[in-house]
C-alpha cells in the first residue's frame, strides 16, 4: 500500500479511488510521514472540513480548517471556538476583528477582501504584525490596525480568520492591482531597474526550500551588465550579497526597509521585481508592478500546477522549478526570457505562454458518460491528465460542477474525496504549513481513532 493510501477507511483486499466509494465520514490516510484525519466540521461550516495532522516520529501537529470554495486556504483551527469560523457579514451595528496570524505576504494578498465586506460592518479592525500598521493606514481599506493588547482591551463583537476572506465574497480585484504606494523616482536611473529578492524569512514556513543560495544569482547578474540591479532583500541576507565581488553594481536598498510602508515604496520604483514565492511578490503583484515569482517543486497550493500565471495577480509571471531545488535551470530560463523582454515594450508582465486549458484532457472526457460521471470516475480521470489536474485544483468545485457532478455543501464523504485529491494531485503539502507541538492529548485521540 503506497503512503497516500487510505489507512483506515479502504475495504479488505482493494486499493485505489474506485475502493473509496462511500468515503467515511472521517477519512485517514498518509502523506510522507504525515499522518492526516478529515471529517466534518465541528461548528457545521458549510463546504468545509476539519483537517488534523499528526507527524508521529516528533508528535507535533495541526488543528486546521479546508474550505472548499477558498481551495488553497488552510487555516489554524482552534478547538476552544466554534464562533471564528462562522463569521459571515451582518448588520452594519455589528463590529467585526479580522485576525491576521499569517506572514507579511499572506496578508497582503487577502487585504484585498477587507473594503468589501468592511462595509456590512460598523467597525472593523484588523490584528496584524506592527510592521504592516503604517503601510494599511496609507491604504484606504476602512480598517484599523490594532495590537493582540488592544484587542484585549476592546473584545469585537465577532472575528474571523483573514485566510477565509475569501469565503465572505467574490475577490472584488480580479488580479487588478488593489493597493498603492509613492512611487519614488530613482536617482541616476540607468536602464531597466529590476529588484531581486532571493531569501524566505528565517522564521517563515519551509525558508530552506524557498530560498536561492546567493552564488547561484552570480550568472543572472553576469549575464546582464546593462541592468540596474536593486536588491529588496528586507533583512540581514542583504549584507551578505554584497560581501560578493560579483555583486558590486548591485544597488542596495534593502538596507532602508523599516517595515512594509518602506518595502512598498521601494518596490513600486522598480520596473521589474524578480523574487521567490515570499511577500515581496505579494507586494508587487496588489500594486501592479510587473513581478516575476520562481516557484520551487512543489509549491504554495495557491500558484496551482503548471500555469505560467495566476489569477492573484495579472501583472505576475509564474517559473517553476522542474525538480526540487533546480535552481540553476529555472534561473537559466528567467535569463533567456529576460534577454528576450528587455527591448519589448510591456512584455514584462503576463504570462509567457498562453493560458492553460483543459484542451488536452477532453477527449478523455469525452469517453466518458459525462452526464452520469461520478466523482470517483471525473477524479480518476483527472489523475491521468496533467491538464485537468490543474484545472481541478484551481477551482474544484466549478469543475465538478462544469463536467456534470454536483456536490452538497455538507456531503462530507464527497467533500473527503475532493480534499484528498487536491493533496495528491499537488503532490503533498506537509511543506505549506508549521506544525506545533502538541499540548493536547486529544488530538492523539481523534488521528488514531
Amino acid at each position: 500500500m503506497s503512503k497516500r493510501d487510505d489507512c483506515l477507511g479502504m475495504l479488505p483486499g482493494q486499493d485505489g479511488m474506485d475502493a473509496l466509494e462511500p468515503f467515511p465520514l472521517h477519512f485517514h490516510w498518509l502523506v510522507d510521514d504525515l499522518h492526516i484525519c478529515a471529517g466534518p466540521p465541528t461548528n457545521g461550516q458549510l463546504w468545509c472540513l476539519n483537517v488534523d495532522v499528526w507527524r508521529p516520529a516528533t508528535g507535533e501537529g495541526e488543528c486546521m480548517l479546508w474550505d472548499a470554495t477558498t481551495p488553497w486556504g488552510v487555516v489554524h483551527r482552534d478547538p476552544r471556538s466554534s464562533t471564528i469560523m462562522s463569521v459571515v457579514p451582518g448588520p452594519r451595528a455589528r463590529d467585526l476583528l479580522v485576525v491576521a496570524e499569517q506572514g507579511i505576504g499572506d496578508i497582503v494578498q487577502q487585504l484585498r477582501y477587507i473594503r468589501p465586506v468592511a462595509a456590512h460592518f460598523s467597525r472593523t479592525r484588523i490584528q496584524c504584525r506592527p510592521e504592516l500598521h503604517r503601510f494599511i493606514r496609507r491604504q484606504n481599506l476602512q480598517v484599523e490596525p490594532v495590537s493582540h493588547e488592544q484587542v484585549l482591551a476592546d473584545p469585537p463583537k465577532a472575528q474571523v480568520p483573514l485566510m477565509r476572506m475569501g469565503a465572505l465574497c467574490a475577490d472584488p480585484e480580479q488580479g487588478a492591482a488593489y493597493l498603492t504606494a509613492q512611487r519614488r523616482p530613482a536617482a541616476g536611473r540607468r536602464g531597466l531597474r529590476v529588484g531581486l529578492n532571493w531569501s524566505a524569512s528565517r522564521s517563515g514556513v519551509a525558508s530552506g526550500i524557498k530560498s536561492i543560495p546567493l552564488s547561484m544569482l552570480e550568472p543572472l547578474l553576469a549575464g546582464h551588465p546593462d541592468i540596474a540591479w536593486v536588491s529588496v532583500q528586507w533583512g540581514d541576507d542583504e549584507r551578505l550579497l554584497m560581501q560578493q565581488p560579483w555583486a558590486a553594481s548591485v544597488q542596495a536598498c534593502g538596507q532602508g526597509v523599516s517595515d512594509v510602508a518602506d518595502l512598498a515604496d521601494l518596490i513600486a520604483s522598480l520596473d521589474l521585481l524578480i523574487t521567490i514565492d515570499s511577500a515581496p511578490a505579494h507586494l508587487a503583484g496588489a500594486l501592479g508592478i510587473p513581478v516575476w515569482t520562481l516557484l520551487t517543486q512543489p509549491c504554495s497550493w495557491r500558484w496551482g500546477l503548471d500555469s505560467p500565471q495566476t489569477d492573484l495577480y495579472r501583472c505576475m509571471r509564474l517559473f517553476r522549478q522542474t525538480d526540487l531545488h533546480a535552481w540553476p535551470e529555472l534561473l537559466g530560463r528567467v535569463s533567456h526570457v529576460l534577454k528576450s523582454v528587455k527591448t519589448t515594450a510591456g512584455a514584462l508582465s503576463g504570462p509567457v505562454t498562453g493560458d492553460l486549458t483543459e484542451r488536452s484532457g477532453l477527449q478523455r472526457l469525452s469517453m466518458a458518460n459525462t452526464d452520469r460521471i461520478s466523482l470517483t470516475g471525473l477524479l480518476e480521470i483527472c489523475g491521468q491528465d496533467a491538464s485537468l489536474r490543474a484545472a481541478f485544483v484551481e477551482r474544484p468545485l466549478e469543475f465538478l460542477a462544469r463536467h456534470g457532478v454536483s456536490l452538497q455543501s455538507r456531503d462530507y464523504r464527497q467533500l473527503n474525496q475532493v480534499f484528498k485529491a487536491m493533496v495528491d494531485f499537488h503532490g503533498g503539502f506537509s511543506w505549506c504549513w508549521p506544525l506545533n507541538s502538541l499540548q493536547s492529548s486529544s488530538f492523539n485521540t481523534t488521528v488514531t481513532s
